[in-house]
């Protein structure tokens, strides 16, 4: 499986907002966690803010929806920034369930221990409306201080919802245009990830909410969500063309 890595960038009322700060170089995964890949790193999140006219010192804060390596790690690249987590999170890392272990990096932890308060991290305890038109969501499921980020914008509100249904088919298991498999036992339901810190009843009431308090999902790690939103706008992808997740990569897996 292959997954591409998102960061968000949300702007509006002068303010530059990162949401996820990706992970970090591949050699680095691939020696930790022997994964290979492409990308990654200082170079990419650079290049991806310079394409929007963007210096990494143009950015004010930086919203992190969990501390997964994967999502939390070039915070060194934002010193001035006001990174914005859940306590329960910074605590879950701290002390992160078994299972969760190996994706909890002492790098970022030590980062934001290291940052000073409130001015460089602001620690929430659960739902918090961070600016006008943008509100986290406490969602405790992927991890113990999941939060998902809700952007007001001129079509509706997006749920950037992180690994809380990192895939299309996780929102829409019955639905033929998000997935190759679909399950009818699921309608009306969603389908649950399979690294989690909460219960499989806790994670569906986490998503119904999400639902609830937005127009739109876009998952983290799917091939197919839009580039630019509110230009881009849609619920569900309009067939399985373009999910590369179980499609070998040019020179196949290694």
């Amino acid at each position: 499986m292959r997954d591409p890595i998102h960061c968000w960038l949300v702007q509006g009322d002068g303010r530059n907002i990162l949401v996820d700060s990706g992970m970090t170089d591949i050699p680095m995964v691939t020696k930790r966690l022997r994964v290979n890949g492409v990308g990654g790193g200082h170079p990419a999140l650079i290049s991806a803010l310079e394409a929007q006219g963007l210096e990494p010192g143009d950015i004010s804060h930086v919203v992190l929806t969990h501390l997964h390596f994967d999502h939390a790690d070039n915070l060194d690249l934002f010193p001035d920034a006001c990174v914005v987590v859940q306590r329960a999170e910074l605590m879950a890392a701290i002390d992160p369930v078994p299972s969760q272990r190996i994706y909890y990096w002492q790098s970022t932890i030590n980062n934001l221990i290291a940052r000073k308060r409130p001015s460089q991290l602001l620690l929430v305890d659960g739902d918090h409306d961070l600016f006008p038109g943008i509100r986290l969501l406490s969602v405790p499921s992927h991890t113990e201080g999941m939060q998902v980020v809700i952007v007001s914008t001129d079509k509706g509100r997006a749920a950037l919802v992180s690994d809380l249904g990192d895939h299309y088919r996780y929102w829409f298991p019955a639905d033929a245009r998000a997935t190759q498999h679909p399950q009818r036992s699921l309608t009306g339901a969603f389908l649950t990830g399979n690294i989690r810190s909460e219960s499989e009843r806790d994670w569906q009431r986490a998503m119904a909410r999400v639902i609830a308090h937005s127009d739109i999902v876009v998952p983290a790690h799917d091939f197919r969500i839009p580039v630019s939103i509110p230009d881009e706008w849609f619920a569900c992808p309009e067939s399985t063309d373009g999910d590369l997740a179980h499609v070998p990569p040019p020179g196949g897996f290694h």
